[in-house]
């Protein structure tokens, strides 16, 4: 394989190459510039549902990320050529788990200045270890955007690991940032954040949960924050001072949004920029008891021609019904995809009118769900309606020729869920390969098969 792509690399020119490679190497590590999939639960993050103490996007991410070093590292044993041209795609991003890959990422890069420049995506997300987790040296994440002009995206979490406040102090580092996840905030951070808001003026993407600020009052704060590049924003969970603060903000170009939690009391401070962003978004994700706040239906009255993807969270078990106000229907008018999440606490009594709900969204042309194997093992173990609630959802989108989706465990994409009889379950392989013993248990338990090695891999 060596000796046939040496004798043929000369007749292609290196950019070429480059170019090849990059294909080899989806996305090249640069978080800022991927784009979401049309299918999602979530803006930005597929299959995941980020935000207060939620690390399945950093995990995801952290899985393509290796499998790309692995590609990265077989192209450049072909050849000294191809070792060249692949080497900068290895430093294209750095997922930190422990500390240590941080102090052998900057002697790498001291020892090859040049390829400082290649490094677009830092995400801090420490492990933890028999419980506990050791934060990072602030210094060390602070000498890698000193040395690495081109970082782009950052993603961490406080105070598991480094205070993100010099992030936010820095004129240089931050004013490159197109992506920010920043979780957890505590203290002095969000204030600090807000403070210098100018420098995070190139954000595109922001996902943001504050924790508590210190006592701060709104007076603290400048009285007009304008993001003005802000397409997406994820608010995970917001402290009351935040809460105030945020809802005030001033987004031009928000297209995407979701609002993780919604208490009737305090997220009525979110109204001012659900307002002004209303009628121009195309991507949102809330739980079902925002539609139940009185201002919050004044605002939905008008239908909203340009929302294609809807994703609904069920907040509590003793809430599993569907919003069924007149003015959640001219929200789902234009609907194509629709997300639910939490599918395991819908109960016998809800199904009819989930069923019922689809019907309001006539554009429907996909359903996802948070259906994993997991999710089964918890619905067989304490006796939920899950399956009846997947024969009834499937019989109404197979007539309607609508695709029925699950994702998958590590939540990295969907595959499809098939409940092709009404006595019998089948899904895809794919989505629960790892457990088929569980889904034969689920078809003895209904009377469906006999319960024995043969038909544990049955689908």
């Amino acid at each position: 394989m060596s000796l046939f792509v040496s004798t043929m690399m000369p007749s292609l020119p290196n950019e070429l190459w480059w170019n090849i490679f990059a294909h080899a190497v989806p996305f090249g590590g640069d978080l800022a510039v991927v784009e979401p999939s049309s299918e999602q639960l979530y803006p930005f993050f597929q299959g995941s549902f980020s935000g207060f103490s939620d690390t399945h996007f950093v995990s995801t991410q952290l899985a393509l990320w290796k499998s790309w070093d692995i590609t990265v590292l077989n192209l450049m044993r072909v050849s000294r050529l191809w070792r060249g041209l692949a080497e900068p795609f290895l430093y294209s991003a750095l997922y930190v788990e422990q500390e240590w890959r941080l102090r052998r990422f900057i002697d790498s890069i001291k020892e090859k200045p040049r390829q400082a420049e290649q490094l677009r995506t830092l995400v801090v997300m420490p492990r933890s270890i028999n419980g506990l987790t050791k934060p990072f040296c602030d210094g060390l994440v602070l000498q890698v955007l000193g040395l690495c002009h081109g970082v782009t995206a950052v993603v961490m979490e406080s105070p598991m690991s480094s205070s993100p406040l010099y992030l936010f102090e820095s004129h240089g580092s931050s004013r490159r940032l197109r992506l920010l996840s920043a979780l957890g905030l505590l203290r002095d951070e969000f204030p600090v954040f807000m403070i210098n808001f100018n420098n995070c003026a190139t954000l595109q993407v922001l996902e943001l949960s504050v924790h508590d600020v210190g006592g701060r009052t709104l007076s603290s704060f400048p009285e007009h924050i304008t993001f003005p590049s802000l397409h997406t924003l994820v608010l995970g969970y917001l402290d009351p001072i935040s809460l105030g603060i945020v809802g005030k903000w001033e987004l031009p170009s928000l297209k995407e949004l979701s609002i993780a939690r919604w208490s009737p009391l305090q997220s009525i401070a979110l109204i001012p920029l659900i307002q002004q962003s209303y009628e121009r978004l195309e991507f949102l994700a809330v739980s079902t008891h925002s539609f139940y706040d009185r201002k919050l239906n004044d605002i939905i009255r008008t239908p909203l021609i340009h929302l294609k993807h809807l994703t609904l969270g069920i907040p509590t078990p003793t809430q599993p019904f569907p919003p069924t106000q007149l003015a959640a229907k001219l929200v789902l008018c234009h609907v194509v995809t629709f997300g639910v999440y939490r599918v395991g606490w819908i109960t016998l009594g809800s199904i009819h009118a989930w069923v019922r709900f689809l019907t309001y969204m006539p554009h429907l042309r996909s359903v996802l769900t948070d259906v994993t194997t997991s999710l089964l093992e918890e619905c067989l173990k304490n006796s939920l309606p899950l399956l009846d609630f997947l024969r009834s959802f499937e019989e109404v989108l197979e007539a309607r020729g609508v695709a029925f989706k699950g994702v998958t465990n590590d939540r990295s994409s969907f595959v499809p869920i098939k409940l092709l009889q009404r006595d019998s379950l089948e899904v895809s392989t794919s989505l629960f390969s790892h457990n088929s013993r569980l889904i034969s248990k689920i078809l003895y338990q209904n009377g469906n098969l006999p319960l024995d090695n043969g038909n544990a891999n049955k689908q």
